[in-house]
């Protein structure tokens, strides 16, 4: 088995001679005559480095600059550094624990207690990167177990909102292609606008929750949906009022996963708001709006367009695109517009690969 590596970093080489004959027999024992040359060697053997050994005064770069660039590096964290001095002060000393170091070892040297003091702080290091470890491997294994859960409970979910869907529409992709879209969209939004946070993760929840846009229309009259004619004030409140309904439906079920169930919730209830607050059913306006809600809104809105239903007929992509320009559907976030621009020919080749 390799042996650990320690590095002592020192322009006197009997202090280097000193510290090597001590840990000798344990360690692989590197040196360095200057803080330059002694930084390279720390980031060249980072990951089998047990402990540095690090002057002050020194040629080149002194023992704070060599500080300076393991706490940018990070590397202070990982590595327990004792800073070697004759000028064991009460401010060198706060100087050096301020920068990171684990102790300051006053010179000439006990290697006794040096040696005791070295290695409890190695073996707490070890335990600590062990630990660190265990934690990574438990927090993958519990995001594999998460993104198991998203699929089943998509799936599951998605199947639903088909049957609900084909009450009204006759077809059971729109929920799919409504998916689609809204990754799409939604990734083109990440791209123009990085301040938003939105990543991979995020969207894929946003696009696996718009399955759900519909799911207040379960408590819609089957006759209502199958109109082909306006729909009367009274009849049409019915609809309107659908989402809140489907809402206050998610929140009585319970193990759905975050933030699937946050997205859910918030574009089954608001995806029919519109910009100008002249949505339903709270009315909400502009960024009142959840913009998880924002984008499977406009991306439902294109697929009604291009869609079939017992009261329209189908639009072409070009007319559906121009309609949404047009505000034919509604006003929508100026920022979104500029995304569904962007993003409408893989709209259109989400249509055609139906």
């Amino acid at each position: 088995m390799e042996k650990k590596k320690i590095i002592v970093i020192d322009d006197i080489e009997m202090n280097r001679m000193i510290l090597k004959e001590a840990f000798k027999k344990e360690y692989d024992v590197l040196e360095a005559e200057n803080g330059a040359v002694g930084l390279e060697k720390i980031k060249e053997n980072q990951d089998s480095l047990s402990a540095v050994f690090l002057d002050i005064i020194m040629p080149e770069m002194d023992g704070f600059g060599v500080l300076q660039e393991l706490n940018i590096s990070s590397l202070i964290q990982k590595i327990p550094v004792f800073l070697i001095t004759t000028d064991a002060t009460s401010a060198v000393i706060e100087r050096a624990y301020d920068y990171g170091a684990v102790d300051v070892i006053p010179k000439p040297f006990n290697i006794m207690v040096i040696k005791r003091r070295v290695q409890n702080m190695i073996e707490f290091f070890e335990a600590k990167r062990q630990s660190d470890s265990d934690i990574v491997q438990i927090d993958q294994v519990l995001q594999m177990q998460r993104e198991d859960l998203n699929q089943a409970v998509g799936s599951l979910i998605g199947y639903i909102c088909e049957a609900i869907e084909s009450r009204s529409v006759g077809e059971s992709d729109h929920v799919n292609r409504v998916r689609k879209m809204t990754r799409a969209l939604a990734k083109e939004f990440a791209f123009q606008h990085p301040e938003f946070g939105l990543k991979d993760d995020i969207i894929d929840s946003i696009a696996s929750a718009s399955v759900l846009h519909d799911v207040g229309k379960v408590f819609v009259r089957e006759e209502i949906l199958a109109k082909a004619t306006d729909l009367p004030p009274e009849e049409m409140s019915e609809i309107q009022v659908a989402p809140t309904y489907g809402a206050k439906l998610l929140n009585r079920v319970q193990g759905i996963p975050e933030p699937f169930f946050t997205f859910a919730k918030e574009i089954c209830r608001s995806h029919m708001e519109r910009w100008d607050g002249k949505g339903y059913p709270d009315g909400l306006k502009e960024n009142q709006i959840p913009l998880s809600a924002q984008l499977a809104g406009l991306a439902e809105a294109y697929d009604v367009l291009i869609s079939t239903r017992v009261y329209k007929k189908a639009y072409s992509h070009d007319k559906a695109v121009q309609m949404i320009l047009d505000g034919e559907c509604g006003t929508f976030n100026p920022d979104l517009i500029e995304c569904l621009k962007k993003a409408a020919a893989e709209f259109e080749k989400i249509v055609l690969d139906k």
